[in-house]
């Protein structure tokens, strides 16, 4: 009598709980989730939310690359320029530059995609990064790795970014720039800021 009961009582547990799972909201935290929104454990982080970062760098991007038509500086006499990534300047003390760099490197990948900034633009790796990776592989030697030609300073550029945060209570503003400087000139010949607030758990 017990296995009897026992066969017939383990498939309608089953049933219940595939259904259980079925039914379970779409919106749960739990597994994969979309990269645009955010999930409650963040809007419980003070921290700036990952999804300003990638609308910051998307914004950032999109204005780069529509200014540059009218910046003359840029690609002058048909020579395309050269934009070294710089620094990061993080004032927030609470949020890792890790992510400040993901979002510029967001940034440059965005701009690598388009045709029209990549005829006026040349991005390249900074040289400590080649110079270590020269040595680690022997690209040259160890004491004089094979590294790229100085660059012209009247067409060299770097991006750095500047980054901010007002803190009360429960509440954090963020203020985040970045910046394209003239090696030549410490000119800024282009800037676009994203500003957030928002409070924890909201």
């Amino acid at each position: 009598m017990f296995q009897i009961r026992t066969a017939v009582l383990l498939p309608a547990l089953l049933l219940v709980a595939s259904l259980g799972c079925q039914q379970m909201p779409r919106g749960s935290d739990t597994g994969r989730i979309d990269t645009s929104r955010t999930t409650q454990a963040e809007r419980n982080d003070p921290r700036i939310l990952p999804v300003g970062l990638m609308e910051f760098s998307d914004q950032v991007a999109q204005q780069f690359a529509q200014d540059l038509a009218d910046l003359p500086e840029i690609g002058m006499g048909g020579v395309r320029s050269t934009v070294i990534l710089g620094d990061i300047n993080n004032k927030t003390q609470i949020v890792s530059s890790d992510e400040f760099e993901m979002a510029r490197s967001r940034i440059r990948n965005s701009l690598l995609s388009s045709k029209y900034v990549r005829g006026k633009v040349s991005w390249v790796e900074n040289r400590a990064r080649l110079a270590s990776l020269a040595a680690r592989e022997g690209v040259g030697t160890v004491n004089n790795p094979a590294g790229p030609n100085s660059y012209d300073p009247r067409q060299t550029y770097t991006v750095n970014m500047d980054v901010y945060r007002i803190g009360r209570g429960p509440v954090n503003q963020y203020y985040v720039e970045a910046m394209l400087v003239s090696f030549a000139t410490n000119e800024i010949i282009f800037s676009n800021r994203y500003e957030i607030k928002q409070i924890k758990g909201g």
